[in-house]
This record gives structure tokens, C-alpha cells and sequence, in this order.
């Protein structure tokens, strides 16, 4: 079963450790090398200094490892629970996905995935692949429906993508589907034309779903760095963002930029993807990925 302890490298519990392993420090030594090691692990330098000043506030002139510890775990999780305070509701219960972001991002198979999650709890889950702008964009997610027996609303090449997502709402609301999961054409975040058109998708979704999608999940390369944030503002003005899926997520990735993402955007993590298999999901729990980082 995968989980965040087969991931991210964690680096800051053992340099905790080792720093405290022959008794207290004074709390400008101890707070250097913190700093240090926050960068190292990915967060960036302003980001880092941030915390790193939060922390002076909150401990004593000389420190222990424990204390340490429990305020750098308030500071990460107070980073975690901003974004969540942004995005209000139990996302669990939302019916209507819609996934969303650049070309390359893993839209298509991260879209079957999260079908396939929730097929795996016995629900009645529906794709719909409104890729019609790529040749092998509905082919590809009829492929995976195959594979997992998810039924799958397509398109041909160059159907206008308004189609399939109104004859793909039609069918959830016919048929009582349990989620529907709505892949949509990879978008240049600078072309203004076609981030437009996500607004007319929400549009045609509201006719089935008064509310619209109940969550505009963006899928982003994690190994993008600060050009995902980019990605993640202009489609946050365009569609309403309310989770990221961060994709290609493995054993290298030492966690500073999950935190840098959701510091920056306020939008949370819900899903990692970390391969090629539909398995290949964890679901992102703030809790756990800050255990995994800063605990031995």
C-alpha cells in the first residue's frame, strides 16, 4: 500500500537529532541550522527565513529537541490549515470533478486514477474525456475505462468540448452516477482564448449541477517548481481552483515544494500521483506528510 513514508527524504528529523544530541542549544544556533536545513529540503529561502522568524518568536533563548520540534510542526501545519480554511466543505462528498491544467501534466491518467479511486469504494463512478483538441486525448481515457470498467463519454478529434461535457453531465444525472470525473484539454496558461473556454465548460456543467463542479482539481507537475505556481494563479482566476493534484511525485522529492505550493496558492493538496498504474495515488493527508518530515 503506498503512503507518504515511501516517499519524500527527511532530511530535517535527523538533523533535529543531531543537533540536540548533546543536550540544549542556544536558540540563534539552533535556528541557523533549521533555516538551513528548511532550504535544503526544498522550501524556499523565503519561506524558510518566514518560519524560521515565527519560531524565534515562540521558543526561549536556549531550546531542547523536543520543543524544537513541536513548534516547527504549528508553524508547518498553520501553513496547511489556511488553505483549508480558503476551501471550506468535505471535498470527500463532492459528485462533480473537474480536472484541469497544462499539456504534460498527467490530466488523462490522473483522471482514471481518481476514477479508479473511488471505483475501488464501490461507487458508480462516470468519465468524461473533453480532450478533444489531442488526437489520442479520448482514446487514451477509453483505453483506461476498458482497463478499469469505468464507462467513458467521448468526443471525436476536434468536437467541440462543450459536447462531451454536456452529454456527459446528462448521462451522470440520467443514470445516477455516484462521481463523474471530467478530463479536459491540456491549456497554455497564457493563452487567454483557450483558458475561456473552462469558463464556458463550468457554464454548461451548472445546467445539470446548479453549483457547478464541486471541485476544480489542478494537475501539476511536481518537478516544475515555481513555474506551477504560475500555472496555479491563472487557472485559479478562470475556474475556481479547489484542490491540486501533484503529479510524478517519488522517492527523490524531499517535500519543500508541497509546502511552498500550498503557502503560495492557499488552494490544498488532495491527491499525489506517484506512477505510471492506477494504483498509483496517496491520498494527501497534511498530517502524515508533516510526521514523515520532521519526525524520526
Amino acid at each position: 500500500m503506498l503512503n507518504l513514508s515511501t516517499l519524500f527524504k527527511n532530511p530535517l528529523a535527523k538533523t533535529i537529532g543531531a543537533l540536540f544530541r548533546h543536550g540544549s542549544l542556544s536558540l540563534d544556533d539552533c535556528l541557523q541550522e533549521i533555516e538551513e536545513q528548511l532550504i535544503l529540503s526544498d522550501i524556499s529561502h523565503k519561506l524558510a527565513e518566514r518560519i524560521t522568524k515565527s519560531l524565534r518568536k515562540e521558543l526561549p533563548g536556549r531550546v531542547e529537541s523536543e520543543a524544537v520540534t513541536t513548534a516547527l510542526r504549528k508553524e508547518l501545519q498553520h501553513i496547511f490549515n489556511v488553505a483549508s480554511l480558503q476551501n471550506p466543505g468535505d471535498w470527500t462528498q463532492s459528485q462533480v470533478f473537474l480536472m484541469v491544467g497544462i499539456n504534460g501534466s498527467g490530466k488523462t491518467t490522473n483522471s482514471a486514477k481518481l476514477a479508479y479511486y473511488f471505483a475501488q469504494k464501490n461507487e458508480k463512478v462516470l468519465l468524461g474525456a473533453a480532450d478533444t483538441f489531442r488526437a489520442a486525448g479520448s482514446s487514451q481515457l477509453s483505453l483506461w475505462g476498458e482497463r478499469l470498467n469505468i464507462p467513458v463519454v467521448t468526443g471525436e478529434k476536434g468536437a467541440d468540448p462543450g459536447s462531451v461535457v454536456f452529454n456527459t453531465m446528462n448521462s451522470f444525472v440520467s443514470k445516477q452516477y455516484d462521481r463523474v470525473i471530467i478530463d479536459t484539454a491540456g491549456r497554455v496558461q497564457t493563452r487567454e482564448q483557450l483558458m475561456r473556454e473552462l469558463e464556458k465548460l463550468v457554464k454548461i456543467i451548472t445546467k445539470f449541477h446548479e453549483q457547478g463542479p464541486d471541485e476544480v482539481f489542478l494537475v501539476v507537475d511536481g518537478t516544475m517548481g515555481q513555474n506551477t505556481l504560475d500555472q496555479a494563479r491563472k487557472f485559479k482566476d478562470f475556474s475556481g481552483l479547489t484542490g491540486l493534484f501533484l503529479t510524478k511525485v517519488d522517492g527523490t522529492t524531499k517535500g519543500g515544494t508541497v509546502v511552498n505550493i500550498v503557502d503560495e496558492m492557499q488552494v490544498p493538496i488532495r491527491f499525489l500521483g506517484v506512477g505510471e498504474q492506477a494504483e498509483d495515488i496517496i491520498l494527501f493527508e497534511p498530517c502524515a506528510f508533516i510526521d514523515r518530515l520532521i519526525s524520526e
